[in-house]
């Protein structure tokens, strides 16, 4: 995707995960508190461990019992899209699939997962002149955090800065069966994905009024003004598309879930990037799982590679892209690794012998993947020496998994070692630093870093904590809903990479 002149280093992050230790993914609940407002600032609390476990403990591995993920809500698409001039881009994502192999590991893309980051990075200094796009220079004009309400079938645009959640979206024509999970944010900042588990859809949103569409042609755009201004699905003009992938999947199982965006080329003649792309994956319940390449622009589903003999119950769980460009992926609870060339479509596959149970993962900004497991050690994959590691002391349940610009890597725990909280790690030594309590711990799902290098944890039952890596004091925000989210919800871990400190 990247060309040799102008080659990108960068982290996308998808942490994903079913439930805790004994659960499996929970795909709904009742709303929780109705509250948007900021509670509490915390100081350091120490290394203490201890932490409290929330009711979704009951979530189920299949999410049954839910309504929003019963197999007569699984219509496979909502509107495509309601500007006229898009819509024969999206109502019929093209099959470009690729039979890839899954035989033995391939070790020809080894040499190019482990770039120096400076290198890649140094190729970019020119972008630091493009200012107000939420990825150059050290002007920051908008920051967003991007929460999947799995409940209530939406999306909430957090301001990172001011803590106030200033929009919310539904997620599907189909809100009631949509059961959104993860987000992922584009490189310049500009556009989310969310993934659609229960209608099998994928949307895309933008960040400003400035790339959001007039499609009545009334001169304004309508669109939600405030966390209790959801606009009519059909009405919301900062939608920008939304695809069903194809082959459809089978029930809320295989519904898409593992998501993230390949930036494309920058063009320093508009400060944006050109050809942006997302990738997502699925499966059909026979044994086969797909990946494909969506046109971030148009929402055509354009390339899928065909993953034979998938082992998970569920569809590819978490995906990210390495400095190279190429997308790392896994299934949930399985001793599996892929890799996608996303220039060739070639398909590499790896297995531990370890009895290693990746849950949530990243790559990191030495093409480095890292995985939180399920009731298990945090990990990671050597791509030289295609081996496994864990990290001595972190035997907890895991969720999302992120690492920041300092190369600090934080898991999300729910229980064991670490109790309910933050798991820190050194990405240099590869040792436990310390575990992170809160006042406040029900079951921590996603984290991300902003563009200013705080990190969040949304929790499942209703609330987000921001937390200053350097000070550790805590913010906590509560937001309505349940929050089942996952990924690069901010995009901040590109920024990181492109514009170092």
């Amino acid at each position: 995707m990247f060309g040799a002149d102008h080659r990108l280093a960068l982290v996308l992050l998808s942490a994903t995960a079913l439930a805790s230790c004994g659960g499996g993914e929970a795909s709904t609940a009742t709303d929780g508190s109705e509250a948007g407002t900021l509670l509490t600032t915390t100081s350091p609390t120490g290394n203490e461990t201890s932490g409290s476990m929330g009711e979704s403990q009951s979530e189920t591995e299949d999410g049954s019992g839910s309504e929003s993920n019963s197999d007569s809500e699984s219509s496979t698409a909502g509107p495509t899209t309601d500007d006229p001039s898009d819509s024969e881009t999206t109502d019929d994502p093209t099959d470009a699939t690729t039979d890839a192999t899954t035989d033995a590991p391939t070790t020809s893309d080894s040499d190019t997962t482990t770039e120096d980051p400076t290198d890649a990075t140094d190729s970019d200094s020119s972008t630091t002149g493009c200012m107000g796009t939420g990825t150059g220079g050290d002007d920051i004009d908008f920051s967003y955090l991007w929460i999947a309400n799995t409940s209530q079938g939406s999306i909430s645009k957090i301001n990172t800065v001011t803590m106030l959640e200033e929009a919310r979206y539904y997620s599907d024509a189909n809100p009631g069966g949509a059961s959104p999970s993860r987000t992922s944010v584009s490189l310049d900042g500009r556009f989310t994905v969310v993934a659609n588990r229960g209608s099998y859809t994928v949307s895309n949103y933008a960040s400003t009024e400035e790339d959001c569409i007039d499609r009545n042609n009334d001169g304004v755009i309508t669109t939600s003004q405030n966390k209790d201004d959801l606009v009519a699905f059909a009405d919301e003009e900062c939608r920008i598309w939304t695809t069903p992938v194809s082959p459809a999947p089978a029930a809320y199982q295989g519904g898409p879930r593992g998501i993230t965006w390949d930036p494309g080329v920058f063009n320093e003649g508009t400060c944006e990037y050109d050809a942006p792309k997302v990738w997502v994956g699925w499966h059909t319940s026979n044994g086969i799982a797909y990946m494909a390449r969506i046109d971030g622009k148009s929402g055509v589903q354009e390339a899928t590679v065909q993953i034979d003999n998938w082992p998970a119950s569920h569809a590819p769980y978490g995906a990210a892209l390495d400095p190279d460009g190429d997308v790392w992926f896994t299934g949930v609870f399985q001793d599996d690794l892929w890799k996608i060339d996303t220039e060739t479509l070639e398909l590499s596959h790896w297995e531990s012998g370890t009895g290693h149970r990746a849950y949530g993962m990243t790559v990191d900004f030495n093409g480095v993947p890292w995985f939180g497991e399920h009731c298990g050690a945090v990990s990671y994959f050597d791509p030289i020496n295609e081996t496994f590691h864990a990290i001595p002391g972190t035997n907890s349940c895991h969720r999302g998994i992120v690492v920041d610009r300092n190369y600090q890597v934080w898991v999300a725990s729910n229980s064991g070692d670490a109790g309910c909280g933050l798991v820190q790690i050194d990405g240099n030594t590869k040792t436990l630093v310390k575990n992170h309590t809160f006042d406040q711990c029900g079951t921590p799902v996603g984290v991300s870093i902003d563009l200013e290098g705080k990190l969040w944890m949304v929790d499942y039952n209703g609330w987000a904590w921001r937390m200053d890596t350097e000070t550790e004091v805590k913010e906590q925000l509560l937001v309505a809903g349940v929050h089942y989210t996952y990924s690069d919800m901010t995009g901040g871990a590109l920024k990181n990479v492109f514009v170092p400190e």
